[in-house]
């Protein structure tokens, strides 16, 4: 489970707002993943949060590819 704040939901919302709807799912189980990995005990900071979520919208908006 991810718990964020209002404000670090606000930001993923947005970026996500840049996905195709029927990509929406992939881009939130990278941001998962992605923060899972890099949580602290205090939580997320806004930095990690922000780096992530630009980090799982890549490849999954129209125009960008993956480096794969």
């Amino acid at each position: 489970m991810v718990a964020l704040t209002d404000a670090q939901m606000r930001l993923v919302i947005d970026l996500g707002r840049r996905i195709p709807p029927e990509k929406r799912d992939l881009y939130l189980q990278r941001l998962a993943a992605m923060l899972k990995l890099r949580a602290g005990r205090d939580g997320y900071r806004d930095a990690d949060v922000l780096d992530v979520a630009e980090l799982a919208v890549f490849g999954l908006v129209h125009g960008e590819t993956d480096a794969a």
